[in-house]
């Protein structure tokens, strides 16, 4: 089917990709973990550039009383993310900069990942470690509030979806 909302549709398939890799992952591939890794550029970087401004609004505790994942700064040297936006800013940097460290869980498998955040200089300006769990669970949350932005849900940043 032809895409009639460019950004809201990619994000949308991506997650319906994600959703099928994760079903039929197993350990020669589908890789589950790089697909999510891919799934936060297709579904948040997109909607996130079209967004900002209504998601810089959102108060970062504001989004964790909804029950998106608490992201704690990395070192104390790492600056604070001034809004939900400015999270999102963080994050979908990291991941596309390929600023990613992947943290073993012991076994074999990969747990959670290190996303750094870097100035145009290359010097750190933030980092946290987050775990595939609450990774997944960010980019849910973070798809169902740009479903309620676009719907036109007067609440939706009121709220954080």
């Amino acid at each position: 089917m032809m895409p009639y909302e460019p950004v809201l549709d990619v994000m949308r398939r991506t997650m319906s990709n994600l959703e099928f890799v994760q079903r039929h992952a197993t350990e020669g591939g589908p890789f589950e973990v790089t697909q999510l890794i891919n799934s936060f550029l297709g579904a948040l970087a997109h909607p996130w550039e079209n967004m900002s401004g209504e998601l810089k609004r959102i108060e970062v505790r504001q989004a964790e009383k909804y029950g998106w994942p608490s992201l704690h700064k990395e070192r104390s040297t790492d600056r604070d993310p001034s809004s939900l936006g400015d999270l999102i800013r963080r994050l979908r940097n990291g991941v596309a900069h390929g600023n990613l460290t992947f943290l073993p869980d012991g076994r074999g498998q990969i747990s959670a990942l290190r996303i750094v955040n870097k100035d145009q200089k290359g010097h750190r300006t933030w980092g946290t470690i987050l775990s595939i769990a609450d990774m997944r669970c960010f980019l849910d949350h973070f798809v169902d509030l740009v479903e309620a932005i676009a719907r036109g849900d007067r609440n939706a940043t009121s709220q954080v979806a």
